[in-house]
């Protein structure tokens, strides 16, 4: 289970998230929603660590996972709004060295390569990929380790149809009935209603 207990961030006086707490059980989807400026892309930078907080905890089955590099990289898959590829590497060698820092070795998963057409991207520098191609490397890194907990940021918005709904289909039909935890963040409201069974509304940074 993933909770947050109490989470608060300030950027100097402006209070960007105060108090936020959750909890998400094994196969079940969280959607975050409210409007732009909320506080929903910072609850997620929280969860996963890019940020820190000034007051509160997130913990996994209990714990409190703060600093803790085996639950960030084994247990835990992010993808923020904007991608951060480095521009002159090709996809191969992003996606080698994440699988090496994650303590991946030998080939990726054949499901995850079909699921997000990854052999189309081979070779390619991540400089020269559109929006959609570089989202689709950045779903792998997420996913290669195949996380107990997903974060996901506007995640589909980029994606072509096709690789929509086959993300989508395997996340209601395998990702979350193998007992995953999955954030969703959206303003497509088909997003939400086709994997989130409960729903975190926030508005100038608390919850409603």
């Amino acid at each position: 289970m993933l909770q947050a207990v109490e989470l608060c961030k300030r950027y100097g006086t402006r209070t960007v998230l105060a108090g936020v707490s959750f909890a998400v059980p094994p196969g079940e989807c969280l959607g975050l929603c409210g409007p732009n400026g909320s506080g929903k892309s910072t609850l997620l930078r929280l969860l996963a660590q890019t940020e820190a907080p000034d007051s509160g905890q997130v913990l996994w089955q209990g714990k409190n996972v703060r600093g803790d590099r085996d639950f960030l990289r084994r247990k835990l898959g992010y993808v923020p709004q904007q991608d951060a590829l480095p521009p002159d590497a090709t996809t191969d060698e992003v996606l080698r060295l994440w699988r090496g820092l994650c303590g991946l070795r030998g080939p990726m998963d054949a499901q995850l390569r079909q699921l997000l057409a990854l052999d189309e991207l081979r070779g390619l520098r991540c400089g020269a990929l559109s929006g959609g191609m570089s989202r689709r490397v950045s779903l792998a890194m997420a996913l290669c380790a195949r996380p107990a907990c997903l974060l996901l940021d506007e995640s589909f918005a980029p994606l072509d149809a096709d690789t929509r709904a086959r993300l989508t289909a395997w996340l209601r039909q395998v990702y979350l009935p193998g007992g995953g935890c999955l954030v969703l963040c959206s303003h497509d409201e088909a997003d939400l209603a086709g994997l989130c069974g409960a729903r975190l509304r926030l508005e100038n940074g608390r919850p409603v």
